[in-house]
């Protein structure tokens, strides 16, 4: 994991690999430390957007589900066309405003729409992106199905991929559920024996779509789904800690909790040097990463004190710290986690000197990257920061004691997991308002995304 962060360590890049150049493209937009947080200069209204994860087969994040509030699903909405269009007028805005689907590279950006909304003139403005449209099929009841196809081959004129989402079977509108490319299917509507039936009729088509299982609240329910064939997972079971056990680390976690505390206390490179001669996974990786060509050394360095001394404590401490998340045969807890916490380190980082938030970049970058170390080393906070030695504002904030920067950490979380009235009142809090947040939560989720694909 440790070149994930290549840029976040101030290096410049001199090499042209694909995934550097992402991570180059995105700190042009989102600069390390930028004292300008979100989208500058956009006009139009910016609203606080509320996200959930999707998984893939591959359970890492494939994608995401963007709603202008987590608890009021579009089909929630299906009584006033006056409203529904309000809803998707707004979100459409948002995300152009926002530059989503560039960001988020090949993931899905997944939003709920009325078939009122389908020739919106914003929606040109996704053409040939990520963009994936879900259309509740009760709409197919009401409207007219020559006019409901002319509509959808637009949206596939313009690159855009729509799907169905559905809470019961609709055996006699079929031929028109099979030509999407996602169909959603909310688990807790069927049984274990239908979502089985389902997935065998999907497949039987020559061209299926692909099959979202949605509202799952359990592991259990995910592997049922997972074991049914289904391609992509939603549901409150990815972010629930439940029964969920930490996988095992090639890292000796402990040894470098007890680096961090030399580094934090002034130790001597040679001291320091000493500790790791033992660790043969830690030198290695050290050595790799200073030898990389994103740093762009002329000789080769083959030993530790020379890497430190290249590194420089801070920059070491950083890339070090961030190893404590490494994970052998992770599965998606740690896939979800790991980018979780990225996402928290890089948002807080670059909210740094805006609103009421603290100009301490470094601090609040370190802030957002331990606030989940507790659950990543399935031990209570308080033993953890009995471990290892952090910087006093840092780790009075972890303890939960008031101030900016405690109300930064609580901003991050509500953007992570809160509704849009959560979200609101923790930026009120802050004194930042909905362009720097929602903008600022997609460009961090964006450089988390492709910092892990480094790291990989």
């Amino acid at each position: 994991m440790f070149e994930m962060i290549r840029r976040s360590l101030g290096i410049a890049p001199t090499h042209s690999a694909e995934p550097q150049e992402a991570l180059n493209q995105l700190d042009v937009a989102a600069p390390l430390k930028s004292g300008q947080g979100g989208i500058a200069g956009a006009d139009g209204k910016h609203s606080f957007i509320c996200r959930e994860a999707v998984l893939d087969r591959g359970e890492r994040i494939g994608g995401y589900l963007f709603s202008l509030n987590r608890r009021l699903p579009s089909r929630m909405l299906e009584k006033s066309v006056l409203v529904q269009r309000v809803q998707d007028d707004a979100i459409l805005s948002n995300l152009a405003l926002l530059g989503v689907m560039s960001l988020l590279a090949q993931r899905h950006a997944f939003i709920y729409l009325s078939p009122a909304s389908l020739k919106n003139p914003l929606l040109e403005k996704f053409a040939g992106m990520n963009m994936v449209v879900m259309i509740s099929p009760h709409a197919l009841i009401a409207t007219d199905l020559a006019e409901m196809r002319k509509n959808l081959q637009r949206l596939r004129d313009m690159g855009i991929k729509y799907g169905w989402t559905l809470n019961q079977s609709h055996p006699d509108i079929n031929e028109i559920l099979f030509e999407a490319d996602f169909i959603e299917v909310e688990s807790a509507a069927f049984d274990g024996n239908q979502l089985k039936e389902m997935y065998r009729e999907f497949r039987a088509i020559s061209k299926h779509p692909k099959l979202i299982a949605s509202g799952m609240q359990t592991s259990d329910e995910f592997k049922l789904c997972y074991h049914c064939g289904f391609d992509h997972f939603m549901g409150p079971f990815i972010s629930s800690r439940e029964g969920w056990h930490p996988a095992k680390s090639e890292i000796n976690r402990l040894r470098v909790i007890q680096v961090l505390n030399m580094i934090r206390s002034g130790a001597e490179f040679d001291a320091i040097a000493d500790s790791l001669r033992t660790e043969s996974v830690l030198t290695f990786k050290l050595l790799r990463y200073i030898n990389s060509p994103g740093i762009g050394l002329q000789q080769k360095i083959g030993g530790i004190p020379q890497a430190l001394l290249v590194l420089g404590r801070d920059r070491f401490y950083r890339w070090l710290s961030l190893l404590l998340f490494d994970s052998n045969h992770p599965d998606y807890h740690e896939h979800v986690l790991n980018e979780q916490v990225l996402a928290r380190a890089r948002f807080l980082e670059m909210l740094a000197g805006q609103g009421r938030v603290p100009a301490e970049a470094d601090h609040l970058f370190m802030t957002g990257l331990f606030s989940l170390l507790d659950v990543m080393m399935d031990q209570s906070l308080t033993d953890v920061l009995k471990q290892v030695s952090l910087p006093e504002s840092v780790a009075s904030t972890l303890k939960g004691e008031p101030g900016p920067m405690r109300d930064a950490l609580l901003l991050v979380i509500a953007v992570e997991s809160g509704t849009t009235v959560e979200m609101a009142t923790a930026a009120a809090q802050c004194s930042l308002d909905a362009r720097v947040v929602t903008g600022t939560m997609t460009e961090a989720l964006a450089w988390a995304q492709q910092a892990s694909a480094v790291g990989e």
